[in-house]
């Protein structure tokens, strides 16, 4: 049980500490010089839903229109079923 704890509480803590050494490298590091940043040769764009102007012809999944037929539809069946009652 006391090995776990010391393992636990020291060699545990070995990778803390590095990340916590890259970090605080990363912020205190300078530029180099000489060195712009910039975008060219980067084609990146954030994903974006097609305008539905883009293919009129697709329509829309589970209109109302659709639904009120669908519930004609099963009124006609239920009567057919029933003998019209």
């Amino acid at each position: 049980m006391l090995w776990e704890i010391i393992f636990v509480l020291v060699v545990l803590k070995i990778p803390i500490a590095y990340v916590c050494w890259v970090i605080w490298w990363a912020i205190k590091a300078e530029p180099e010089l000489g060195t712009e940043g910039g975008t060219e040769g980067v084609n990146w764009k954030p994903w974006r839903r097609p305008s539905p102007s883009a293919s009129p012809e697709r329509s829309r999944r589970g209109g109302s229109e659709r639904s009120r037929e669908r519930a004609r539809n099963r009124a006609d069946r239920r009567q057919t079923r029933t003998g019209g009652a």
